[in-house]
């Protein structure tokens, strides 16, 4: 039986398909394919999270002679350890949309590790991609803003021994009109391409959260009468594997793939890498007697789309 977590990844992912269109077309003009194919069966898209305890990729159907909504029936989806040969069958979840089978499995993704995800028809044609997991990201930092002339949040500080920052933003918990509608909401902003080098913490990456620009972002995007309760805030921050190309501006971009953009899937089309990720606390992280900052403790994320 799939778990309640498990279950609002699934709607939080299948929320991002219907609703978030990200491609990684809007990327640099860098960005090319990292290969041709003549003959593509499969495209694979998503992220192995070595933080995680469910893993979700999304597999297409390409060739013509497929239905626009597919069967899993005659399609099988593995993942590989490669170093210990281990090999899962990974499930499909039933929901579909367009061409597009989510598939998930609870198989433990350890970090510094090389995985093989296969897409497979029962003709035996076959579809791979191979990704390598990050090492665990080390320390972050974050300590309070604010002031005269200062605006309200915090700035987060991130080891800048981290060879690939994927993704960071800041995410609000929030409910509109909480006396009446009283419905859940999440705004995420993007903090990654915000970053610089500091060197604060022995070197590190920085970057500023500004509650009032954000606060004033979310009340235009609901409108004027929308009353809003802020329960939470929080810091997600993603590393990525060898694979992962800076031109490709958040995880999010994994969610769709189009034709003619970049692929390390062989024998198809998509983008896979190996990641970590960990959420923190938008407060000020200090020692436990308050004399000093100290580096921040993660915790799990507070909501997921519902």
């Amino acid at each position: 039986m799939i778990s309640h977590d498990t279950l609002s990844r699934l709607k939080y992912w299948l929320l991002l398909t219907a609703g978030v269109m990200l491609t990684l077309s809007s990327c640099d003009d860098t960005f090319q394919p990292l290969q041709e194919n003549d003959t593509f069966f499969f495209s694979i898209q998503g992220y192995l999270d070595a933080s995680a305890d469910t893993q979700w990729v999304r597999v297409g159907t390409i060739r013509p002679t497929i239905d626009e909504v597919p069967n899993p029936e005659g399609i099988q989806v593995t993942l590989k350890d490669l170093e210990s040969g281990e090999t899962v069958v990974m499930s499909d979840s039933v929901f579909t949309i367009r061409n597009v089978l989510n598939y998930w499995t609870t198989y433990e993704i350890k970090h510094e590790q090389t995985y093989e995800i296969t897409a497979k028809y029962a003709d035996g044609t076959t579809s791979r991609v191979t990704m390598t997991t990050p090492a665990e990201l080390p320390s972050v930092h974050i300590i309070g803003q604010g002031g005269v002339g200062v605006a309200s949040g915090v700035r987060i500080f991130i080891d800048d021994t981290v060879e690939h920052i994927a993704d960071v933003q800041s995410v609000w918990y929030v409910i509109l009109n909480p006396e009446t509608e009283n419905r859940r909401s999440i705004y995420s902003f993007p903090l990654r391409n915000s970053l610089t080098h500091s060197r604060s913490y022995f070197g590190s990456y920085t970057a500023l959260v500004n509650w009032e620009r954000e606060l004033a972002q979310i009340e235009q995007s609901v409108g004027v009468g929308t009353a809003i309760a802020i329960v939470n805030r929080q810091i997600f921050v993603a590393v990525g594997g060898p694979e992962w190309d800076e031109n490709i501006s958040s995880i999010a971009d994994f969610e769709y793939f189009l034709a003619g953009n970049a692929s390390n899937v062989e024998n198809g089309l998509g983008y896979v890498v190996g990641v970590s990720t960990k959420w923190f606390r938008q407060s000020i992280c200090e020692t436990p007697d308050g004399s000093n900052y100290a580096p921040c403790e993660p915790e799990e994320r507070y909501w997921y789309k519902e």
